[in-house]
């Protein structure tokens, strides 16, 4: 009877201990409803509400990759995706460009990874990085021709000297929700790639928020 309450306890103690904290899919629950509220307010253009509800998506998330190690649903990339942008708005430059190496890394196709890491670079006075990156956004050919046609731009002006970092991250940011914001209004729903549908992992590229039925998105497709 001792030895199996022995095995018993040390049975209980293991899972306990390789069980993922309860609390960390509520973190990454906190990062997604924060981005939500955050994502509608920007695209409204409440950029002080945006950027209060962008430093609270980043905490959520903060704690959700901070686990180790992190749990499978913070490491999809559309949860990486939404982290990274939550970061870069944060004013949590390193952070984002963390966490987009990861989201690039799960999927090389998206685009938000290389712009949001080229402007967290450019943010952080970093000539030679943000030009990469820039130039690695134009090559996973997001069919965004607004913001691609600034990303080339500012690609340009920086490899001439013709313009600040800060003048191209400026200009870049503009462009960023100029994209967004005609693919939401002009768009809409008339997409064909479910990914970017209301009801898809990266809904916020064509939509203000996400369909009511998929709003914590537990897996990308």
């Amino acid at each position: 009877m001792k030895k199996i309450s022995i095995y018993l306890t040390t049975a209980i103690i293991m899972t306990v201990l390789l069980a993922p904290p309860a609390f960390a899919w509520r973190s990454v629950r906190t990062g997604q409803k924060n981005f939500e509220r955050a994502w509608s307010a920007y695209i409204l253009k409440k950029q002080d509400k945006a950027d209060k509800y962008f430093t609270k998506s980043a905490e959520g998330f903060g704690i959700a990759l901070k686990e180790y190690p992190p749990s499978r649903t913070a490491m999809f990339p559309s949860n990486l995706a939404m982290a990274g942008i939550s970061f870069y708005y944060a004013g949590q430059y390193q952070q984002c460009i963390d966490t987009m190496d990861k989201a690039a890394y799960k999927d090389d196709k998206i685009w938000e990874a290389y712009i949001y890491t080229a402007l967290s670079y450019a943010r952080t006075d970093n000539n030679d990085e943000t030009i990469k990156y820039l130039k690695a956004y134009i090559k996973s050919a997001p069919m965004q021709s607004m913001l691609s046609n600034e990303v080339k731009k500012q690609t340009t002006n920086l490899e001439t000297n013709s313009g600040t970092l800060t003048a191209a991250a400026d200009a870049l940011d503009a462009a960023a929700f100029k994209q967004f914001n005609y693919n939401i209004n002009l768009q809409g729903n008339n997409i064909t790639n479910f990914n970017n549908q209301c009801t898809g992992s990266y809904w916020w590229r064509n939509n203000r928020s996400p369909c009511e039925q998929s709003r914590f998105p537990t897996r990308d497709n």
